[in-house]
């Protein structure tokens, strides 16, 4: 009877043992179901913020013209610098810019303030003097 015979394995069919490159997560033991899960909840919130910041118009600007002119209001972005209207008119008056406060002492400036909620804007009148 014939033995069988155990191949002897020399250097040249020997083949050297990979290793198994895990990255990060080779401590992490998860699985598939719960990751499949994991990624699907996180497509779901992405989804919604999406929504509803598309849905989102910005914030309103309105204008009270404190007797002027009508301005209509507008819609800006959170950060976005405003688009000033034309100015209103008021006889008697002359036009002195838009203020955060009914008392015109908080003046809106055009080239540093930017939109950071809905707010309104009050019209500053100086009376001119008749001659």
């Amino acid at each position: 009877m014939d033995e069988p015979r155990m191949e002897q394995q020399t250097p040249e069919t020997e083949q050297p043992k990979q290793r198994e490159f895990r990255g990060l997560y080779k401590h992490v033991k998860i699985s598939v179901k719960t990751l499949d899960r994991i990624i699907i909840a996180c497509l779901v919130v992405i989804l919604v913020i999406l929504a509803l910041e598309l849905r989102n118009p910005g914030f309103t600007i309105t204008f009270d013209s404190r007797g002027g002119t009508d301005v209509p209001a507008q819609n800006q972005m959170y950060g976005e610098k405003l688009e000033l209207p034309e100015p209103p008119t008021r006889e008697g008056y002359t036009f002195t810019g838009w203020y955060r406060d009914p008392a015109c002492d908080l003046p809106w400036v055009v080239e540093v303030d930017t939109v950071q909620e809905s707010v309104t804007l009050y019209a500053g009148w100086e009376a001119v003097e008749s001659p």
